[in-house]
């Protein structure tokens, strides 16, 4: 098979992000952070600029978390020297952070504990990974917040952090016991239709409970599936498959797409919609169904194939138009990895696409010195993991050595799409 892009270009282009990132660090004692925009809700005034927090969506762990990948693969001192500082200042704070937002892989605490233990392996330090082991063990069971339960600031995105925990550790026998603790406690949150399908409470303003991997029952699932992938439960695979279910009960067939039951203030309310992201439809719903399918015993090849038709013919019109966003939670880049998983899974047939818009965009922004439009309303650049450079630079890496492990949809090291049940084709 032709590769999706050179191996040399991509770590380039991943190396020239890296610098770029490097270069906006603001230092102090030995530790570093940036200082950029950050969101705002519909109708504000454009986004303000703040601090980066100790967060792995827009924080320090994300941002040093890539660098750290980005040193292993160019050997660039500058980009572990970088790499260590990000993490140290998402350890500093980590104490801080917990007690304000312990749960959640990409938002809470949970998360920077993950990054710093997965980044210090790369890194070759021993206190960071310590400095990890103990943040997670140290998280509540009971959070502050009872039914926030999904990936980015819940107890399923703490069960996420966990499992890779234990699973960068060797299968630490206490990260694991932990994960089954908060496990136990997201599965007795769900809530149960008359057919048995399993959702759960996650945001207020909805029409019903959400599918999707950022705030619904994919990620949700996602995590329980990851637990059983090293402690094997059965009552963790009935609940995924029940999460799956009440998907599938929702999909809707005429967009071939999962609808996005989200209710936005100051919007009026208008017939249900379907969108094609990471964060929420097609693309992240995927991503669930693709490691379930390496696990086996789950039915799930109908919600790939259909999803990947959908995230493939958005992503097809939308990298050209002007107001495309290329970040990986609801841009290009997002879309970009989920097909990447589906070629490597033996769905080649999206390979074209794929090499496609990789070219794409390596002509028109790297080459092109162009700014990488963020996932901000104002879309300027910034160097967050979720909505920024150090996403598409992780990408980037991706494409070129299939070891990389996704950030978008984490897995155990011993388990990738290329075990799944369908012939792998090189990328």
């Amino acid at each position: 098979m032709t590769p999706l892009i050179a191996p040399n270009d991509g770590i380039e282009v991943a190396a020239v992000i890296g610098f770029g990132i490097a270069r906006h660090a603001l230092w102090s004692e030995g530790r570093c952070t940036w200082f950029e925009a950050i969101p705002t809700l519909p109708g504000q005034n454009p986004a303000t600029n703040v601090i980066s927090g100790p967060d792995v969506y827009s924080g320090t762990a994300g941002i040093g978390w890539f660098l750290a990948q980005a040193a292993t693969h160019t050997g660039d001192g500058l980009l572990k020297r970088t790499a260590h500082g990000a993490l140290r200042q998402a350890a500093a704070r980590a104490a801080e952070y917990s007690a304000l937002s312990p749960h959640g892989f990409y938002g809470g605490a949970a998360g920077t504990g993950a990054a710093l233990i997965s980044a210090g392996k790369e890194l070759g330090s021993d206190e960071m990974i310590a400095t990890g082991r103990s943040l997670l063990l140290g998280l509540p069971l009971e959070p502050p917040q009872p039914d926030v339960t999904d990936v980015i600031g819940g107890i399923a995105g703490t069960v996420v952090a966990l499992v890779l925990g234990a699973d960068a550790l060797g299968g630490d026998a206490a990260l694991l016991a932990r994960a089954a603790e908060f496990a136990d406690r997201l599965i007795k949150r769900g809530e149960r239709d008359a057919r048995g399908a399993l959702s759960w409470h996650t945001l207020d303003d909805k029409r019903a409970n959400l599918t999707g991997f950022a705030h619904g029952a994919a990620g949700i699932a996602h995590a329980l599936l990851l637990l059983d992938s090293l402690a094997p439960s059965p009552a963790l695979r009935e609940a995924a498959a029940a999460a799956f279910a009440y998907e599938t009960s929702t999909f809707d067939a005429t967009q071939a797409n999962w609808p996005d039951y989200r209710l936005f203030p100051g919007q009026p309310v208008g017939p249900v919609s379907c969108v094609v992201a990471w964060c929420h439809g097609a693309a992240g719903i995927v991503r669930s169904r693709l490691f379930a399918e390496t696990c086996g015993g789950l039915d799930v090849a109908a919600d790939i194939d259909a999803g990947l038709g959908t995230t493939a013919r958005f992503a097809r019109q939308w990298h050209r138009m002007p107001n495309a966003d290329f970040a990986v939670c609801h841009g290009v880049f997002g879309l970009v990895d989920t097909l990447l998983d589906g070629v490597r899974s033996g769905r080649d047939a999206h390979a074209p696409l794929l090499r496609e818009i990789v070219a794409y965009a390596t002509e028109r922004f790297h080459r092109g010195e162009r700014p990488w439009p963020s996932g901000l309303a104002s879309q300027e650049e910034v160097s967050s993991l979720m909505l920024g450079n150090a996403g598409i630079g992780h990408i980037y890496l991706r494409l070129v050595d299939a070891k990389v492990p996704s950030l978008l949809a984490p897995a155990p090291q011993h388990m990738s799409v290329q075990a799944g049940t369908r012939e792998p084709v090189p990328a």
